[in-house]
C-alpha cells in the first residue's frame, strides 16, 4: 500500500512539472506576440483566472469538472504555441497508469505448432497439384503463365494509375491549404466528450460521431452563401474556430438541441459580445 502511495505521488509530481513547462511556453508565446489575457479570455470564452493558472502551471487547483485539457489546447492554439510533445507525455502517462494488469495472455506454444503444421501441409498439397498439372498439361500451364504475366502487367498499370491519383489528391490537399488562407473554413474543437452531427445547408449529413476532449474536425465552405447545420448532444462541450475567432458557448454542458445554422449562430454570439 505504501509503495502505491509513493508511486501516485511521483506521478502527480511529473504531471505538475509538465504542466509548468506548458504554462511557461504559452506565457512566453503570448507575451512575445504582445497579446493580453483579457482579449484572449473574451475570444476563448474562458475565465481569465483559469488562463492565469494554466500559465503558472497550477492546473491542479482548477475545478475538476472543467475540461482543462481542452482549455489548454485552445489557449496554445490561439497563442501559436507548440505543446504537442508535452501533451503526448501526459497522454502516455495516463494510458500507462490506467492499463489493466494481466492484459497479456501467453498463447500456448502447442497451438502455434498445430497452426504451422496445418499451413505446411496445405502448402505441400498445393505444390503437388501444381506439379501434377505441369506434367500432364504443360501447354495449359504455359498459357496460364502468360496470362499471369499479362495480369501482372495490368496490375502494375493499375498501380501506376493509383500513384497518379495519389499525386492528384496531394494537389487537392494543397488547394485546401490555400483555401484556409482565404479563411473559407471553420473548425470544431471539443472541450468535453460530445456527440455531434454536421449537415450541409440542404440537410445532407456530412459528419457524425462521439468525439473526445481535444478532438477537432474541419469543414470548408464551398461558396460565400453556403452554410452548415449542427446538432449536438452537449452544447457546452465544444467551441468553433472561424476567421481567427473562437465562438462559444452554444449552450450548457449536457444540453441537447434540435440544431442551428452555423453562420446565424455566430452572428448571434457576436451581437451578444457587443
Amino acid at each position: 500500500m505504501k509503495n502505491e502511495e509513493e508511486l501516485t505521488f511521483s506521478q502527480n509530481k511529473t504531471k505538475q512539472s509538465i504542466y509548468r513547462v506548458i504554462g511557461r511556453k504559452i506565457s512566453e508565446s503570448r507575451k512575445s506576440s504582445r497579446r493580453k489575457l483579457e482579449g484572449i479570455s473574451k475570444k476563448l470564452n474562458i475565465n481569465i483566472e483559469i488562463l492565469k493558472k494554466i500559465e503558472s502551471g497550477e492546473v491542479s487547483s482548477i475545478e475538476k469538472e472543467i475540461p482543462v485539457t481542452g482549455f489548454i489546447r485552445a489557449f496554445a492554439k490561439i497563442t501559436n504555441t507548440d505543446i504537442g510533445e508535452e501533451l503526448d507525455k501526459l497522454q502516455t502517462d495516463y494510458t500507462t497508469n490506467n492499463k489493466p494488469k494481466n492484459m497479456y495472455i501467453q498463447v500456448p506454444s502447442i497451438k502455434l505448432s498445430k497452426i504451422f503444421l496445418v499451413f505446411f501441409s496445405s502448402f505441400c498439397f498445393l505444390l503437388l497439384i501444381i506439379y501434377f498439372l505441369n506434367t500432364n498439361s504443360g501447354q495449359r500451364v504455359e498459357i496460364g503463365i502468360n496470362k499471369e504475366i499479362e495480369s501482372e502487367e495490368e496490375f502494375f498499370d493499375k498501380n501506376n494509375d493509383q500513384e497518379f491519383n495519389q499525386i492528384d489528391s496531394v494537389k487537392v490537399l494543397n488547394e485546401k491549404e490555400i483555401m484556409t488562407e482565404k479563411k473559407n473554413y471553420f473548425e470544431i474543437i471539443f472541450l468535453e466528450e460530445t456527440w455531434i452531427e454536421v449537415y450541409k445547408d440542404d440537410k445532407t449529413l456530412v459528419r457524425s460521431g462521439l468525439f473526445n476532449i481535444g478532438d477537432r474536425i474541419d469543414f470548408e465552405f464551398k461558396s460565400q452563401i453556403s452554410d452548415y447545420f449542427i446538432k449536438s448532444g452537449n452544447l457546452g462541450g465544444f467551441q468553433i474556430f472561424f476567421r481567427d475567432e473562437f465562438f462559444a458557448p452554444f449552450g450548457y454542458s449536457g444540453e441537447v438541441n434540435n440544431g442551428f445554422y452555423l453562420k446565424e449562430k455566430i452572428n448571434e454570439i457576436r451581437k451578444q459580445r457587443l
